[in-house]
């Protein structure tokens, strides 16, 4: 791809949805493109940033890098997930000491012992980026569980373009031949971030309306992109009234706040169930299991209260539900 291409991003229109197959390490999902999540994306791009996006756990972060890849003709992200004791430089590489040793013969590694010498996530997100294929993505998830170090090695090797290698006579790694790969970075607000760090990317915030009505309708509008779900619009609804609920009782105890991730996991789990229910009883049938299983999908915390009246559920399904 030319270092010059039309931003592919440009195109996206706010409300198109995408449909995304499960790949790998990603289930099937569904995507609803917001105007802030394109707009962050256009100018990611086109200024050559890595685009930070913030947010609460769980509001649907990561699945923007899933998005973007689709849209780019791409393979699905590379993703590297960040923990306390990630070291900055295996984004770039790692020498495999246990190999090395294995092979009493070897005194020194050079260019010739490439075997012992791994490829951490940015050099594999550097090669293909040096074909003229479609440009790759590369999901660094969680960032704010890393040590400051790790965000500003970051940056340093997108702003050379490159990084050498020590173990193999300072072999250059860099994108010979196009464009830096599309690099997506979440964070949680666990940690703060360096200042110097979150200057040079685009940064998105994703957190959803605070508002009920709007918070209903924002978990609505997400849940039904998953088009796999054959979840009736009463039960959805219902199960959104109970997760702004429950919400609510964590923010108020000072607990991160269910959302979205837990929405899909609580429709994911009745459709499971449901599915061998005949159309016309599906919805009071969901709308039972919504409430019976609620609790354990959208409380978290031991002294929440686990024995929380279910939600009521809507007066036209109520003795239906009743009945079954």
């Amino acid at each position: 791809m030319s270092e010059h291409a039309e931003n592919p991003f440009v195109a996206l229109k706010a409300g198109s949805t995408l449909e995304l197959d499960a790949k790998e390490r990603y289930p099937q999902a569904g995507h609803l493109w917001s105007q802030a999540e394109i707009d962050a994306l256009i100018f990611a791009w086109a200024a050559r940033r890595p685009l930070l996006v913030r947010g609460e756990a769980g509001s649907g972060k990561s699945q923007i890098a899933r998005a973007a890849a689709v849209t780019l003709g791409s393979h699905p992200p590379l993703m590297e997930v960040i923990h306390p004791r990630f070291e900055a430089l295996e984004l770039l590489y790692r020498v495999d000491s246990v190999a090395r040793l294995a092979d009493a013969q070897i005194k020194q590694l050079d260019a010739s012992n490439w075997k012992y010498v791994k490829h951490g996530r940015l050099w594999e997100a550097f090669e293909p980026a040096c074909d003229a294929g479609a440009i790759p993505v590369l999901l660094i998830d969680e960032i704010d569980k890393a040590d400051a170090d790790v965000p500003n090695a970051l940056l340093e090797v997108l702003g050379n373009r490159s990084f050498t290698v020590p173990p193999l006579n300072d072999y250059v790694v860099n994108p010979k031949h196009g464009r830096l790969p599309l690099v997506i970075i979440t964070t949680n607000e666990e940690r703060e971030l360096p200042p110097a760090f979150v200057r040079r990317c685009a940064v998105l915030n994703l957190n959803p309306p605070e508002e009920e009505a709007r918070f209903v309708d924002w978990l609505l509008a997400r849940g039904r992109v998953h088009c796999h779900l054959d979840i009736a619009e009463t039960a959805r609804r219902h199960a959104a009234d109970q997760v702004f609920a429950d919400r609510k009782t964590a923010i108020a105890a000072n607990y991160p706040p269910v959302g979205l991730a837990e929405y899909i996991d609580l429709l994911t789990a009745v459709d499971e169930l449901t599915r061998a229910v005949p159309k016309d009883e599906r919805s009071a049938v969901q709308l039972q299991w919504i409430n019976r299983l609620g609790a354990y999908a959208l409380v978290k915390n031991a002294d929440q209260r686990q024995d929380r009246e279910a939600t009521p559920l809507p007066a036209n399904e109520a003795t239906q539900a009743h009945e079954l």
